[in-house]
């Protein structure tokens, strides 16, 4: 695949996951609150905790798609191997490790109260282990997007 035609299909990526964040934080995230807290009667009182949690940790999320929408630019006009990829790939690993920290608060907060529901924490669970596979991850692909830089400098200067 051709860069241009690989930056253009990335960023196709990126904006339906863009869409489907949106959908997730304003339809998907308020409903499925609606019928896992509403119909448990000891979790009425986090329903709106729960809403304002899952907008807080949409914003890592979104931060991060518009860092990948950067790197596609940069991929899409030949500067794929750069040192500042390298640097916004770190900061894609930074926001989900955050995103992880988040939802490890929401789990302890869950078990300290003594208000958990099967359902919530199987969500919350497998939302932390994206969030900590996609960390480990990105942080691999700033590894090996920074020496791939140091690569095609030292290849640059060589003649």
């Amino acid at each position: 695949m051709k860069q241009k035609e690989l930056a253009k299909w990335l960023k196709i990526i990126i904006v339906f996951c863009w869409l489907f964040g949106l959908l997730f934080c304003i339809y998907v995230g308020p409903e499925t609150g609606k019928n896992i807290l509403l119909d448990s009667g000891s979790l009425k009182e986090v329903y709106k905790p729960f809403i304002a949690f899952i907008w807080i940790t949409g914003i890592p999320y979104f931060f991060a798609l518009c860092i990948g929408w950067s790197i596609c630019s940069d991929i899409n006009v030949g500067n794929d191997f750069t040192l500042k990829n390298a640097n916004r790939l770190k900061r894609v690993t930074v926001l989900a490790m955050t995103e992880g920290v988040l939802y490890v608060i929401a789990l302890l907060y869950i078990f300290i109260s003594g208000n958990y529901n099967t359902n919530l924490l199987m969500i919350l669970l497998l939302i932390l282990f994206f969030a900590v596979v996609i960390a480990v991850f990105t942080s691999l692909l700033s590894y090996l997007m920074g020496k791939a830089s140091e690569l095609k400098q030292d290849n640059e200067l060589t003649i």
